[in-house]
């Protein structure tokens, strides 16, 4: 006998548009998430040295938080029988769809213990990485305390790692106490596990509240000198120096690019003075490739206004303006200021 779709509609579509709602929340999360921590400049370091790990423990983690804000809820009776009672709900439809809130109770579940599995195998290669690819330049973002620390030491000494193992243990006796065997050979046994919620919830908040990762945000400055000849360079050597050692020793060495360009080459000579080693790596000769830097500033600031200050002829002043106004497939946009003395 054919489906009527009139009377299919009826009866099961609002249960299916929810479905396909909630299905929808969980995947644009996850997506955001996971682009966010692959992607953000602000946690460029962190990707650096934990990877895939860190992008799919973070965007797991965001699923889970919004299934575990919601399974609570098509359980709470007291709020259940006061729509059923009230006449804010009038739809009867509406009202059918209460009748469905075991089910969604359980769907949320099930997704609970999935994303678990793929938070805590995320986490477990985190651990691995933190240890193997300590570095002492970033030693505030890395959970591990020296190169190649026991991993394991991570998860029981940490309250992350401490309250994330007792989550799992908790999780465990919930789940085996809900099947249907269990529950018909003695519904005590599942009665009294699935009221250790509260003890899950509260090891949560601990869990998200030590789960702190530190966003480094990947600011850049990129300072490009084109001079005719060495000597211009020497006296401003001394203040690059100390800018680039100061941001070395705080932990932040991308924070500014030095180029310097010597546009002449007859003569050529590295920059006097063993103190001006720094310096002698970043000169180059001839002149810059502008289309290339801004197309490397711009795929390091996606979707971020980047200002552009520019000391100089008017020749070099239309280039730099001209290529500020350019489009570019990384949603970047340039400001381009000018000062010239010429």
């Amino acid at each position: 006998m054919a489906v009527s779709w009139r009377s299919w509609l009826a009866n099961e579509g609002v249960k299916h548009l929810c479905l396909l709602i909630w299905l929808s929340m969980n995947v644009l999360l996850f997506w955001k998430t996971f682009l966010l921590y692959n992607q953000g400049p602000e946690y460029h370091y962190l990707h650096q040295m934990l990877g895939l790990g860190l992008c799919l423990s973070r965007a797991s983690a965001s699923v889970l938080n919004l299934n575990c804000s919601l399974i609570l809820l098509p359980m709470c009776r007291t709020l259940l029988a006061y729509l059923r009672g009230s006449q804010k709900v009038p739809s009867r439809r509406t009202r059918r769809l209460l009748d469905k809130s075991r089910t969604f109770h359980i769907t949320c579940g099930v997704t609970i213990c999935i994303f678990s599995g793929v938070h805590v195998a995320a986490h477990l290669v985190n651990a691995l990485n933190f240890s193997v690819n300590y570095s002492e330049d970033f030693v505030e973002l890395n959970a591990a305390r020296y190169r190649d620390e026991d991993p394991r030491k991570l998860l029981f000494t940490t309250v992350p790692g401490l309250t994330g193992v007792c989550m799992v243990v908790v999780l465990f006796l919930m789940i085996t106490a809900s099947t249907y065997a269990i529950r018909v050979s003695n519904y005590d046994i599942f009665w009294y596990t699935h009221n250790l919620f509260f003890v899950f919830y509260m090891l949560l908040m601990l869990h998200v509240s030590g789960d702190d990762w530190k966003p480094y945000k990947l600011r850049r400055l990129y300072f490009i000198w084109v001079c005719r000849d060495i000597q211009s360079f020497c006296w401003f050597a001394d203040l690059l120096c100390v800018l680039h050692n100061k941001f070395w020793q705080e932990n932040r060495p991308d924070y500014v690019n030095i180029q310097l360009y010597l546009s002449r080459t007859d003569g050529i000579q590295k920059i006097i003075g063993e103190k001006y080693h720094i310096l002698n790596s970043r000169l180059f000769i001839g002149r810059p490739r502008w289309k290339l830097l801004f197309d490397e500033i711009a795929k390091c600031n996606r979707g971020k206004t980047v200002g552009v200050f520019c000391c100089g002829p008017n020749s070099l002043s239309k280039t730099l303006h001209k290529l500020s106004n350019q489009n570019n497939s990384y949603g970047t946009r340039f400001e381009y200021n000018k000062e010239s003395f010429s």
